[in-house]
């Protein structure tokens, strides 16, 4: 099953935020199927498309997390093995990045097939080009000045 190509998985992030449906219906598959809180996937899917490590600051900015309440989730990956802190920059103690580890590669390769299928059923699936094009355009702006 192919996924979502980008433009659609652009408009996708930026419509998530404005769509409690879809979230509810990820919420609900994430769980049921694969025992994954969707807050936890979201951090897992961030770090897997920036190459497997990001600052905390930079993630909590990605998941639209404080960082505060981003830690304490933080610990309870790291406890189950899906991520890991590492300091990074010995000069600099305060670029803490949080790494995702094997388990936590392969979690998100078998979470991500449930994730894509219900975008595509719920969201993607529906849209022609013109759609995403219109909504990306109409979304960005809404999101410009947050």
């Amino acid at each position: 099953m192919a996924g979502p190509d980008p433009e659609r998985l652009a408009v996708l992030h930026l419509f998530r935020e404005a769509n409690a449906i879809l979230d509810r219906a990820l919420t609900v598959a994430l769980d049921e199927e694969r025992e994954m809180p969707l807050a936890w996937f979201e951090v897992l899917n961030v770090l897997q498309a920036s190459g497997g490590k990001l600052r905390v600051l930079d993630l909590a900015e990605r998941v639209v997390a404080t960082p505060s309440s981003l830690s304490r989730q933080l610990t309870r990956m790291e406890d189950d093995g899906l991520v890991r802190r590492d300091r990074g920059n010995a000069d600099d103690q305060r670029a803490v990045l949080i790494v995702l580890t094997r388990e936590g590669r392969e979690t998100w390769r078998r979470t991500n097939t449930t994730y894509l299928r219900v975008v595509k059923r719920m969201f993607t699936g529906h849209l022609t080009d013109t759609d995403v094009a219109n909504m990306h355009r109409v979304l960005s702006k809404l999101l410009e000045n947050r």
